[in-house]
């Protein structure tokens, strides 16, 4: 099982410190990150399931607290992480799980998550990856079955979303929010676009911020999920120890 995290936070090393350790944990799925928290206060809703809410408290516009009075009843585990101890007893009084005192070293992070997972009596093993899926389709009472390895990538429209495999595409009247809570156990989708996620097992190509799928199809990579995925493209790239690698702006 993943648990869907999303990071408010304004400073930019606390971000890459928590975007690094949720990589580094198996079950554990980066959804989103906000550096504005009035952004996030506008944007998350309980459609969006998120399983773990990371929230600093010194923020501009809004306190994490202000803004966990709002936004605590639409994630099901909350964690503050802050410089200051003496938020703790109201921290708490808002019902948050977990409060990690910066820096968010990874032991930190990993005790905090750990007791989380207890909580809901999970135990943290790496997903296993469904071996088919049967994906209801717009046609009434018919239902095809899909092979994981057979998914390319999937496209949200207005209401529905389509499934494109190495065979065909699938129109299916979910969101693509919907999708991800039902494929996340594949343990092989990764969110690139806010209309778009892919197979990483069928990516050919990447120029730039362009990603070059089997099919020959071409998909930009949003600003959001920018650095989560030049991040995993990067810890799985083999360079000569004399070449620095660069990242595309």
């Amino acid at each position: 099982m993943l648990l869907n995290c999303v990071i408010i936070e304004d400073e930019n090393h606390a971000i890459e410190l928590l975007t690094d350790h949720i990589q580094n944990m198996p079950n554990l799925h980066l959804l989103k990150v906000y550096s504005q928290p009035i952004t996030a206060l506008a944007e998350i809703t309980e459609e969006d399931h998120i399983d773990i809410l990371f929230m600093d408290i010194n923020m501009p516009g809004i306190s994490g607290m202000d803004l966990a009075k709002i936004l605590r009843p639409k994630a099901r585990f909350l964690i503050f992480t802050t410089a200051y101890h003496q938020y703790a007893v109201e921290a708490f009084e808002l019902e948050a799980d977990q409060y990690i005192i910066k820096p968010i070293t990874f032991p930190k992070f990993t005790v905090a998550i750990e007791k989380i997972i207890r909580k809901i009596g999970k135990v943290p093993v790496q997903p296993v990856a469904k071996s088919e899926i049967f994906i209801k389709t717009g046609v009434m009472n018919k239902i095809i079955k899909v092979s994981p390895e057979e998914v390319v990538y999937l496209e949200a429209r207005d209401n529905y979303i389509i499934v494109h495999t190495d065979k065909d595409s699938i129109i299916t009247y979910l969101t693509l929010k919907e999708a991800l809570q039902t494929l996340n156990q594949l343990n092989n989708l990764v969110q690139v676009q806010k209309s778009f996620v892919i197979a990483r097992n069928k990516i050919e190509m990447i120029e730039g911020n362009l990603i070059i799928m089997a099919k020959g199809v071409q998909i930009p990579i949003g600003n959001t999920y920018k650095k989560s995925f030049f991040d995993y493209v990067k810890n799985n790239t083999v360079v000569s120890a004399r070449i620095k690698p660069t990242r595309p702006q």
